[in-house]
């Protein structure tokens, strides 16, 4: 099916809807991210998502994907302090080195 795009306003619309109730908005970018435009779909339409998923574009063939926001949320996901850790490459050299996960 590719890439639907919305109704103008749609998603800006969900925005303000999920700011009014403290829920979250998370844009799913996998198919999208830096396809249509270098900042991704939110930049084109003006929208910032409090979570992005993005994939296979970022792999360059690889089978990869990944996920990023805010830091007040991205905070809670990786270790921040001695003995906490999440995702299943924190506590590992890769992921230490790269310094999103050591702590």
């Amino acid at each position: 099916m590719g890439v639907v795009l919305p109704e103008t306003g749609f998603l800006k619309g969900l925005r303000e809807i999920s700011k009014k109730n403290g829920a979250l908005l998370i844009v799913d970018e996998v198919i999208t991210g830096f396809r249509l435009h270098n900042g991704s779909v939110q930049e084109l339409l003006g929208i910032e998502a409090d979570l992005t998923t993005l994939g296979k574009i970022i792999g360059g063939g690889v089978p990869v994907a990944a996920y990023g926001g805010r830091a007040e949320l991205m905070n809670n996901v990786c270790a921040i302090r001695p003995g906490v850790s999440g995702g299943h490459t924190c506590r590992k050299p890769a992921g230490d080195a790269s310094g999103n996960c050591g702590a």
